[in-house]
């Protein structure tokens, strides 16, 4: 496998899926919130449905089952987590029409159908390239249609803590940079695409390495602090629409 990417994924399904189970750790409290958060600025999109990197399925499934969606097209570079995504969504899902697309997303293209809500979440950090992807992906919306993007901010001072002392063990670990945004990169990209930027919620204390220290103590923060994180969070999650 040549994508560097792919490849690291390829090893993560069952870390990812345990990610949304209840257990007392920040990096589960988040994932799960990300999922709240989804589903809440989602409320008023209905139609067709793209989730451009789906990992495991958790939040694609929880949309769906609004009833919302009568299409869902779900793409991942992995071929591992989009196996994982199938068996959730097909085991789970019956009032809508399945899609599973193996591809990267720069590649992805649909013959002949837009969508009205895409969903890219826990995707830019990994592929960077931000004003290319929104433009992309602004081109395969309908009119009115709509994207919930997702990142984490370089705003956020334990963000910068972990970027300087994890990038280069990342770029070993993985073979990749990870790409990192702060929010005037995030409404620059969203200007040159010519999406509106709807809405925007944050979230996460992103206390640098809490979950390594003491994930109970790490949770029980995240749990009682989310007024303040909605304020100052480390992770953002926009609604963004055609402009």
């Amino acid at each position: 496998m040549n994508d560097p990417v792919a490849a690291y994924f390829e090893k993560l399904p069952q870390i990812h899926k345990r990610q949304f189970e209840q257990k007392a750790s920040g990096a589960s409290f988040n994932f799960r919130k990300r999922l709240t958060l989804t589903c809440e600025l989602a409320g008023a999109s209905a139609g067709r449905l793209l989730d451009c990197g789906a990992g495991t399925g958790e939040i694609t499934c929880a949309l769906l089952k609004s009833g919302r969606f009568s299409h869902a097209t779900i793409v991942d570079i992995s071929s591992a987590m989009l196996q994982s995504a199938k068996e959730l969504l097909s085991s789970q899902i019956t009032n809508t029409e399945l899609e599973f697309v193996h591809s990267d997303v720069f590649n992805f293209k649909p013959p002949d159908s837009a969508f009205d809500l895409i969903l890219c979440l826990g995707l830019i950090a990994h592929v960077g390239r931000l004003e290319t992807l929104l433009s992309h992906l602004k081109s395969i919306l309908t009119p009115g249609g709509r994207i919930i993007l997702q990142t984490t901010l370089t705003d956020h001072a334990g963000t910068r803590i972990v970027r300087a002392l994890t990038t280069r063990r990342e770029l070993v670990q993985r073979g990749y940079r990870i790409s990192w945004f702060s929010q005037r990169d995030i409404a620059d990209a969203c200007c040159a695409a010519g999406l509106l930027i709807l809405e925007m919620r944050r979230h996460g204390l992103g206390i640098p390495f809490g979950d390594r220290f003491w994930p109970w103590a790490n949770f029980q923060l995240e749990t009682r602090l989310q007024e303040w994180a909605s304020r100052h969070g480390a992770d953002a999650i926009y609604l963004l629409e055609r402009n």
